[in-house]
């Protein structure tokens, strides 16, 4: 199997990791914003160190200057995805939030590969792509009922 694709399944895998722990630790903050913070916190001390690291201490932001300004956008949306994900899966579970959370993001996937959205290349929607979405709406259908 092509290992990129292990790859992502080993990523998919984190999900719901992510959900639970966040979720473990906000009758401790008794905020799920106050909880996204610290994920975040630990998340940019971990992301710096391993910058520094890797980098072997030298860090350049010149380069950023470039960047089209909506590309810094993802930090506020992984902002309000962990405060969301927090509040979903104490009032869903985890199971039914990670499922919704799932369907809706191949839904966005699917539209923002045809339409080449954000500088995305275009990945026109197709035969196998229509299956896959039936199947991912299957599979939350049953989830919900």
């Amino acid at each position: 199997m092509n290992p990129r694709l292990l790859f992502a399944v080993a990523v998919g895998l984190l999900l719901p990791v992510q959900f639970a722990l966040n979720s473990s630790l906000t009758p401790y903050t008794h905020s799920p914003v106050a909880t996204a913070a610290v994920s975040y916190s630990v998340g940019a001390l971990f992301l710096t160190l391993g910058l520094l690291i890797a980098g072997r201490g030298r860090l350049s932001f010149a380069p950023l200057r470039g960047a089209p300004v909506w590309s810094f956008l993802g930090g506020l949306v992984g902002s309000a995805y962990v405060v969301s994900s927090v509040v979903l899966t104490r009032s869903l579970g985890a199971a039914l939030a990670v499922s919704l959370v799932i369907a809706a993001q191949v839904i966005a996937s699917l539209a923002f590969d045809h339409f080449g959205v954000l500088g995305l290349p275009k990945r026109p929607f197709n035969r196998q792509r229509a299956t896959v979405l039936v199947l991912v709406l299957a599979g939350l259908g049953l989830q919900v009922l």
